[in-house]
């Protein structure tokens, strides 16, 4: 993988990740599912605020 799709791939997983050392989760399937979930609800916001903004 590049340098550019790996940072981005980070920046993508960066608020799950964030939120999974925050709880002190470990690198376990519970980790993975908290990540998946955060990173959803974050980026499903951002969007409806583009979506909201750009209408």
């Amino acid at each position: 993988m590049s340098k550019a799709a790996s940072a981005l791939a980070r920046l993508f997983l960066l608020p799950g990740d964030m939120a999974c050392v925050a709880v002190g989760l470990d690198h376990d399937d519970k980790q993975e599912l908290v990540r998946m979930l955060v990173n959803s609800l974050v980026w499903i916001v951002v969007g409806m605020a583009v979506a909201v903004a750009v209408i």
